[in-house]
Protein backbone atom coordinates (compact mmCIF):
# COMPACT_ATOMS: atom_id res chain seq x y z
CA UNK A 1 0.00 0.00 0.00
CA UNK A 2 1.13 3.44 -0.75
CA UNK A 3 1.07 6.60 0.88
CA UNK A 4 -1.41 9.15 0.28
CA UNK A 5 0.09 12.72 -1.10
CA UNK A 6 -3.14 14.35 -0.14
CA UNK A 7 -2.79 18.25 0.60
CA UNK A 8 -3.37 18.83 4.27
CA UNK A 9 -6.48 20.87 5.05
CA UNK A 10 -5.73 24.14 6.49
CA UNK A 11 -7.56 25.66 10.02
CA UNK A 12 -8.28 29.00 10.30
CA UNK A 13 -9.44 29.40 14.18
CA UNK A 14 -10.19 33.75 14.97
CA UNK A 15 -11.36 34.55 18.32
CA UNK A 16 -12.66 38.39 19.34
CA UNK A 17 -13.19 40.64 21.82
CA UNK A 18 -16.31 42.91 21.25
CA UNK A 19 -16.93 46.39 22.66
CA UNK A 20 -20.60 46.24 23.61
CA UNK A 21 -20.52 47.79 27.37
CA UNK A 22 -22.75 45.09 28.29
CA UNK A 23 -23.32 40.97 28.36
CA UNK A 24 -26.24 41.83 26.21
CA UNK A 25 -24.95 44.00 24.00
CA UNK A 26 -22.01 41.62 23.24
CA UNK A 27 -24.12 38.91 22.74
CA UNK A 28 -26.38 40.72 20.03
CA UNK A 29 -23.34 41.88 18.76
CA UNK A 30 -22.04 38.14 18.13
CA UNK A 31 -25.40 37.19 16.97
CA UNK A 32 -25.06 39.83 13.90
CA UNK A 33 -21.36 38.41 12.99
CA UNK A 34 -21.85 34.86 13.41
CA UNK A 35 -25.65 34.88 10.92
CA UNK A 36 -22.76 36.86 8.76
CA UNK A 37 -20.73 34.03 8.67
CA UNK A 38 -23.15 31.39 8.39
CA UNK A 39 -24.42 33.10 5.33
CA UNK A 40 -20.78 32.52 4.14
CA UNK A 41 -21.24 28.89 4.04
CA UNK A 42 -22.12 27.81 0.91
CA UNK A 43 -20.72 31.17 -0.71
CA UNK A 44 -16.58 30.30 -0.11
CA UNK A 45 -14.69 27.93 -2.69
CA UNK A 46 -12.68 25.18 -0.77
CA UNK A 47 -14.42 25.79 2.84
CA UNK A 48 -14.55 22.56 4.23
CA UNK A 49 -16.31 23.51 7.62
CA UNK A 50 -17.53 26.30 9.46
CA UNK A 51 -18.39 26.62 13.48
CA UNK A 52 -19.03 30.10 14.98
CA UNK A 53 -20.03 30.78 18.60
CA UNK A 54 -19.99 32.59 21.62
CA UNK A 55 -18.21 31.69 24.67
CA UNK A 56 -19.69 29.68 27.24
CA UNK A 57 -17.30 29.87 30.38
CA UNK A 58 -17.56 33.14 32.44
CA UNK A 59 -14.12 33.56 32.81
CA UNK A 60 -11.87 36.96 33.06
CA UNK A 61 -9.57 36.03 30.53
CA UNK A 62 -12.01 34.60 28.02
CA UNK A 63 -12.84 35.80 24.31
CA UNK A 64 -16.42 36.28 23.47
CA UNK A 65 -16.66 35.32 20.07
CA UNK A 66 -14.55 32.66 18.04
CA UNK A 67 -14.85 31.19 14.46
CA UNK A 68 -13.23 27.83 13.38
CA UNK A 69 -13.06 27.29 9.54
CA UNK A 70 -11.25 25.05 8.28
CA UNK A 71 -10.63 25.07 4.34
CA UNK A 72 -9.68 21.82 1.87
CA UNK A 73 -5.87 23.69 1.49
CA UNK A 74 -3.60 27.15 2.38
CA UNK A 75 -4.32 27.98 -1.42
CA UNK A 76 -8.01 28.08 -0.59
CA UNK A 77 -7.49 29.88 2.67
CA UNK A 78 -5.10 32.64 1.33
CA UNK A 79 -7.97 32.63 -1.55
CA UNK A 80 -10.80 33.53 1.16
CA UNK A 81 -8.51 36.42 2.62
CA UNK A 82 -9.67 38.58 -0.43
CA UNK A 83 -12.95 37.15 -1.12
CA UNK A 84 -16.13 39.23 -1.20
CA UNK A 85 -17.55 37.44 1.66
CA UNK A 86 -14.60 37.36 4.14
CA UNK A 87 -14.05 41.95 3.08
CA UNK A 88 -17.96 42.36 4.58
CA UNK A 89 -17.22 40.14 7.15
CA UNK A 90 -13.93 42.41 8.04
CA UNK A 91 -16.20 45.47 7.52
CA UNK A 92 -18.85 44.48 10.06
CA UNK A 93 -17.16 43.01 12.63
CA UNK A 94 -14.09 45.22 13.25
CA UNK A 95 -16.03 48.37 14.68
CA UNK A 96 -17.41 45.60 17.31
CA UNK A 97 -14.21 44.03 18.45
CA UNK A 98 -11.24 45.30 21.12
CA UNK A 99 -9.28 42.82 20.14
CA UNK A 100 -8.41 39.72 17.91
CA UNK A 101 -6.50 36.82 17.97
CA UNK A 102 -5.61 33.80 15.35
CA UNK A 103 -3.83 31.07 14.03
CA UNK A 104 -3.55 29.33 11.08
CA UNK A 105 -2.29 25.71 11.17
CA UNK A 106 -2.69 22.94 8.60
CA UNK A 107 -4.72 19.56 9.80
CA UNK A 108 -2.45 15.89 9.81
CA UNK A 109 -4.16 14.26 7.45
CA UNK A 110 -6.14 10.79 8.88
CA UNK A 111 -4.26 8.12 8.30
CA UNK A 112 -5.78 5.17 5.91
Amino acid sequence: MGLSMRTPSTVHIVSSRLNGSSAAERAEQASLIIAAFEQTRSQVPGLLSLQAGTNIIAAPDAWDLAVVMVFESRTALDAYQTHPSHLAIKALVGPLRSARSQIDFEMAAAAA
